[in-house]
């Protein structure tokens, strides 16, 4: 298992009920400049059917013209982006009271130890380094949302149900983007193969 198998099972195994915390939706806001990996990401948040609002904003400049018309329950940001980067955009985030305590994930692909504490010294803890899979990115915004009991179980069946749909139903292609590492499903191909 994982460094973050281990954290996100002992968050699930803690005696303390969540079910007043969980809602039936969850909307997220995505502030990345690479139109890319902005897809990549919403296509991995979209596997689960409590994320229905998942809005993508460029860089910080729009994000926040975002925010300011609507409710997010999580930001997900990158750091290097055009005209306001993600640490400015953080900034001006948490300079607004009502946003100070708003859940933010950090996806960079150029974390240095300075980039680091400049992050945690914005009230953010959660972050993830590119490249990251699918499994990666639904235990991270699912445990920090508090949004399933056993989050490890949600994903892993969420993963499962398209890596067979996949297996069953998908062409070459999608197979191949299946075995490919980098997105995370490999070690799912690879336990159901060895049953």
């Amino acid at each position: 298992p994982t460094i973050t198998d281990v954290l996100v099972d002992e968050f699930n195994n803690r005696n303390t009920n969540f079910s007043s915390d969980m809602k039936e939706s969850y909307s997220i806001l995505i502030v990345e400049d690479e139109e890319k990996i902005a897809n990549i990401l919403m296509t991995y948040l979209h596997l689960y059917h409590k994320f229905k609002s998942i809005v993508w904003a460029r860089d910080g400049v729009e994000a926040m013209q975002k925010i300011s018309n609507q409710e997010f329950d999580l930001v997900i940001t990158d750091l290097v982006l055009p005209r306001r980067d993600g640490l400015t955009f953080l900034d001006t985030l948490r300079k607004i009271p009502r946003y100070y305590n708003l859940k933010v994930i950090v996806i960079s692909g150029c974390l240095t130890a300075d980039l680091t504490m400049g992050v945690i010294k914005r009230n953010v803890t959660h972050i993830i380094v590119k490249p990251f899979t699918a499994r990666q990115i639904l235990l991270k915004t699912m445990s920090i949302l508090k949004s399933e009991k056993d989050v490890s179980k949600k994903v892993d069946s969420i993963l499962e149900k398209v890596a067979r749909r996949f297996l069953l139903r998908g062409t070459d292609g999608q197979k191949e983007i299946l075995r490919d590492e980098s997105y995370g499903f490999k070690d799912l191909i690879t336990k159901k193969n060895k049953k």
